[in-house]
Order: C-alpha cells, then structure tokens, then sequence
C-alpha cells in the first residue's frame, strides 16, 4: 500500500524525534585537563556526534559563583574533538568543573588546581610529575596475525594513586596502521581509539597531560619534513594534544609551559626532520630554526630546572636513526651550544623506544647531562641489546611497561630532582636523586 502525502506529512514528526534520539551526542572520551596556568585552563573532549560543549566551574565552596566557558561545537572535521577555555581562574585555587552537553549537565563533577603565583613571594612549591612512553591500544582487524601489541591499560590506574601534579607523554602516542597513514579521517580515528581507553578517563580529567610525538604518532617509521601526509598528522595531533602555546616562529607543535620552579621545553623530532639527505646537505632532526628557539629560551630562562623533552633520545650516541645523534652535526653543534651559553639546571626526557634507561654524558669541563628515556606504557617492551649506549648508567635499563616519577623538592637554596621508575603495578624499579647544585656550569 503506498502512503498518501498527508500520512507521509504525519509520520515525519515521528521520523525526527526518532532520528534525534539516535544522534543525541555523548562523551566519547575526556574530559581531559590540557595546560592550566595561573589564569587559565583548558579543558579537552570528544564526542560521539555534533554538539554544543562548555564547561561550568566554581571555585570549591563558593557553588554559588559558576562560571562558563565559551560554547564549542563540535563537528567531524577534527572528529568532534573541543579544547575549552576557563579564563575566570586564579592562582592558588581548587575548582570544580562539569560539562554540559547541548544545553544538558553531565553528572559527574572533576577538579582541577591552578598553580600558586609563588614568584617573589615564597619558596617555590615542590612538584611530582609522571611521566609515560609509547601507547598502544588494540582493535580488532587492524593487528597483525597472532601478535597482540598492546595491554595492562591498569598502569593509567596506578599512576593516578601516585597523585603527580602533571603528566608528559614522550611519544608513540597512539601507534597509526598502514590503514591509517593516507586519509585524515584514519589518522584521527587512531588517536580516538588510542584516547578513549576506559582505564585511562580518571586520570584524563584529574590533571593536565602534555603530548610530545614520536614515530608512531606522525607515520611511516623515517618520515619527516618531506612526509606528504605530514599535515594530516600535524592537524590530528594537536586536536587531540592541545598545546600549552603555539611558537609562532616554527613549524610544528614545538612547544613550552612552566610549572612551580620548572620549566618544560617540548621539542618536535619530526617537521624539520631529514635524515635522508643528498650529498650536499647533512641530515638534521631537529632544524636550525628550533635549536636558535630553544637556545633563546633556555638563555631567558629563570627556572631551577630546565626540562627539555624530545620524542627521540637526546644524549644516547648509538648510531641510530630513531636517535637524534644520527644527525651528527647538528647532535654535536647542539650540545656545543648547550656548554657554550653555561645553562645550568639541565635535563632531559626522551620517549621514541620500547624499553627504560637512563643516559648520563660527562662533561670534562662542565656539569653531567642526564637523559632519562621512557619506555612503554602499554606497548609491548623490547631488549635494547642492538643499540650500544655506552652512556647509559649501569642498573637502569627496564624491559616491562613502566613510567616514572619525578620530584622536584628541597627548599630554595637546595633543590633536588628525584627520579623514580615504577612498574605498572606501582613497584619502584630504580631510583635516583640529582641536586640542582649537581647542574651547575664549571667556574672559568
């Protein structure tokens, strides 16, 4: 029987409200916090269909007082993904936060801190950060034949008891597939699936997290600057790794943030990477531009320490393209730079491999470096037996998922960085504790 036009015309009321039940949007990860500082914080999230997003948030005891953020919309373009301003903070204060989605409050309530405006006024405050490597998740039709990559998603658990301040991802984020390179949908669809572990939502939306890439996370294992999906790489990492600022003099997500007495360079190992160059020209990972930043920025620098991080090992001198002493010149010129300018507080994390160490160069006529490198989260580990780092300090390889956690103690004239490497159950591995006094240059 064929329907008239006006029972067509009844029916479709029926159709819409059925249609819009079916794309009522959800969360589909996050939230998760993004930078905060004394004034501001982000807020990350994605949803499952097109939305209207914000955020209410009160300072703790004062519910009377909500604050919004601006409202977001989310659409496919970045796979509904959102990065919210709050810019009604204060230094020193503790906020609820919920979100609202298309006009509706989620149920469950998260807190944030801002960080102490302590300059010229107390002793810096101490600071634990955690600090993870590679991450993968796995998804079925997409994994090679009898192997499984990924597993113990419960160390996300694990860490959130530690009650760091902060967390770093060195790298290997989110681990794209050949099937995932050549489209832009697939590069997002990866980081969604890598994002949206159920274990990993608590400690998501209970501090800010902070993204550096790898390999894995930009595609082919040597691509660089000439990558021709490079961009799809680059828009999909940072919808879903906000960044603290953007360096409007570089290419990339080079990037920085300060916390407490600390702060944190982040560097790109791959939108100036060439480690495959002609005849007249070296190879490079790191590219002039960013060095003469980093230069600049660990010169103006007034911080205790200064952190600086890279998706591939900064001191480890194994003849490895994966290392960024592969790139000869511009390793040695880089490290010349850093004795030349007599920086003190220097340290480094590295992400980029699949087991633990912890790398110390000696300098003759200046301080040691320290390189400590992260392993996996939830990647599977591997031996490091065809690399000779014969810098590496005896006792700190790891060969099982892990993380580590950093302390920055001491009172202001002694300050002190503890490091400690735990497993995914929360045993400690090793440890090791370096005084600011340590990162000193020589007397002339």
């Amino acid at each position: 029987m064929f329907l008239s036009p006006r029972h067509l015309t009844a029916l479709l009321p029926l159709a819409f409200v059925a249609t819009s039940a079916a794309l009522q949007a959800d969360i589909a990860a996050g939230p998760m916090l993004g930078h905060i500082d004394m004034r501001e914080a982000n807020v990350w999230l994605q949803t499952d269909a097109p939305s209207q997003v914000r955020v209410a948030y009160a300072e703790q005891g004062q519910s009377d007082a909500l604050r919004w953020s601006d409202t977001v919309e989310t659409d496919n373009t970045l796979n509904h993904t959102a990065t919210l301003k709050l810019n009604a903070v204060e230094p020193g204060k503790k906020y609820n936060y919920r979100i609202e989605l298309d006009g509706k409050l989620t149920e469950e309530q998260n807190t944030f801190s801002t960080p102490d405006n302590y300059l010229g006024r107390t002793p810096p405050p101490d600071l634990r950060i955690a600090v993870g490597g590679a991450h993968y998740v796995t998804e079925e039709g997409f994994e090679p034949p009898y192997q499984i990559l990924g597993g113990g998603y419960g160390i996300f658990s694990t860490i959130l008891t530690e009650k760091p301040e902060l967390m770093i991802w060195a790298g290997n984020t989110a681990h794209l597939r050949d099937s995932d390179w050549a489209s832009k949908s697939g590069t997002l669809k990866r980081f969604a699936k890598a994002r949206g572990v159920t274990e990993l939502q608590p400690l998501l939306a209970s501090i800010p997290h902070y993204g550096t890439w790898s390999s894995t996370d930009y595609g082919t294992a040597n691509a660089g600057k000439y990558y021709s999906y490079r961009q799809h790489a680059e828009d999909s990492f940072k919808a879903y790794w906000p960044q603290p600022v953007e360096v409007a003099s570089l290419d990339g997500i080079t990037t920085r943030f300060r916390r407490s007495d600390v702060d944190f360079f982040m560097l790109d190992t791959r939108s100036y990477r060439d480690d495959a160059p002609s005849s007249d020209r070296l190879p490079q990972m790191l590219g002039k531009e960013q060095i003469e930043w980093l230069r600049q920025e660990i010169i103006n620098s007034t911080a205790t320490f200064k952190v600086i991080i890279a998706g591939a090992p900064i001191l480890n001198p194994a003849d490895n393209r994966s290392n960024l002493s592969y790139a000869e010149r511009e390793h040695s010129d880089l490290l010349q730079m850093l004795r030349n300018e007599r920086i003190p507080g220097l340290f480094f994390i590295s992400g980029g491999k699949y087991y633990g160490e912890l790398t110390r160069l000696v300098h003759a006529n200046s301080y040691n470096l320290f390189d400590l490198t992260l392993g996996p989260l939830t990647a599977n580990p591997k031996e490091n037996q065809d690399e000779l780092n014969f810098f590496r300090m005896p006792g700190s390889s790891i060969f099982e998922r892990h993380f580590a956690l950093l302390d920055f103690t001491g009172p202001e004239e002694d300050r002190a960085l503890n490091i400690r490497v735990m497993s995914m159950e929360g045993t400690e591995l090793w440890q090791r504790t370096i005084k600011a006094s340590q990162l000193q240059p020589a007397d002339k």
